[in-house]
């Protein structure tokens, strides 16, 4: 590793002055902070933040104690916007727990900051010590980012940095597809449909809609549906419509929360007509049957696997990069889903015992 004694040695300066400016400490010249700077990119130098965390605790005449940062780095079109989906605040609260609990701080970026370009965004986090960058489940269509990938260790929630190609921790999209078909055949289901977007489907690999393909295989009392891929990014009320009207699905698997009420103005009954599993919800609801993705594990997880990165000054893009798949799932009883089997007939005992009963009374 190259330390601040080499950046020294290779200036002709002390190791203070280089401390200072890489501080940007005012008891050094702006021109020697850039000059300095410059030789710590061109040297490849990385602060060790376990070194820093342990100065600043030597230092106890200081009013704040030094924490090392991680970016949570999001890219809708307005700042806020990222916070309607339950799933990337589960995230951010499950990487900000777990970096506390290291002695990071981590803070939310806002990739599209009016008139400041990645290049300087870039400057931003550097000169505020930020070691690690977890980039936020980010919109379809985004801008190319270009930040200076080389100073920070990165790492991507889910597979929507599609470039650069970086470490991904992503919730087991297959394994969920498999937990949902294993549900409605308990339930007694026997023509499944799958509608998704094909910008979803390729974003996941085919994950979801693989498993699906395989699970239906697999069950050959199964009828054949065939997926409905909507073509564009957005619900399409008129091509569910005329799929459903051709195909006569008995359960929809999907996470189009539209829908629900699509298929009401239909004129189809949820669950009596037609039943509704959702495997995956951005906007968390009781109601609706189908699977719970705890992201709060999915960003414990993202968090862990950035601060091993950032410890073992692992930065920039990985030669090989590698996928975590998070196994965090509940399922959800809900109310989209008909009744189980068993509960249909405890149901029907029930009532005949009740039956009996009023008889003995006549």
């Amino acid at each position: 590793m190259v330390s601040q004694h080499d950046i020294a040695r290779s200036l002709g300066m002390s190791q203070t002055a280089v401390s200072l400016a890489l501080r940007n400490r005012p008891a050094v010249s702006a021109a020697t902070i850039k000059k300095v700077q410059a030789a710590a990119i061109r040297l490849g130098y990385r602060a060790d933040p376990m070194i820093s965390a342990l100065m600043a605790q030597r230092k106890r005449h200081h009013a704040a104690a030094f924490k090392a940062k991680i970016a949570f780095v999001t890219g809708y079109p307005s700042r806020d916007e990222w916070r309607l989906s339950s799933y990337a605040m589960g995230c951010y609260a499950g990487a900000k727990s777990a970096a506390l609990a290291r002695g990071y701080s981590c803070e939310e970026f806002w990739l599209r900051e009016t008139g400041i370009s990645h290049g300087r965004l870039s400057q931003i986090l550097w000169n505020q010590n930020v070691q690690g960058l977890i980039f936020a489940p980010l919109p379809v269509e985004i801008p190319p980012i270009r930040l200076d990938w080389g100073r920070f260790a990165v790492v991507s929630l889910d597979y929507s940095l599609a470039d650069p190609q970086v470490h991904r921790i992503v919730d087991d999209h297959g394994y969920g597809m498999e937990r949902v078909l294993t549900e409605i055949d308990n339930l007694g289901y026997r023509r499944p449909g799958l509608v998704l977007r094909a910008s979803q489907d390729v974003r996941t690999h085919h994950s979801r809609l693989g498993s699906f393909l395989v699970g239906r295989r697999l069950h050959p009392d199964w009828m054949d549906v065939a997926p409905l891929i909507l073509p564009e990014d957005r619900w399409d009320a008129d091509l569910f419509a005329h799929w459903f009207r051709r195909l006569r699905p008995d359960v929809v698997l999907t996470e189009e929360v539209e829908l629900a009420s699509a298929v009401t103005k239909l004129g189809i009954r949820v669950p009596r007509d037609l039943g509704i599993a959702f495997f995956h919800q951005n906007r968390v609801t009781e109601q609706w049957s189908g699977l719970l993705v705890d992201s709060k594990q999915v960003g414990i997880r993202a968090a862990e696997v950035l601060m091993r990165l950032i410890e073992t000054n692992e930065r920039g893009i990985p030669r090989i990069p590698t996928t975590t798949l998070v196994e965090a799932f509940a399922w959800n009883r809900g109310e989209t889903l008909r009744q189980s089997r068993a509960a249909v007939r405890g149901r029907k005992n029930s009532l005949r015992q009740l039956t009996s009963v009023a008889r003995g009374f006549v």
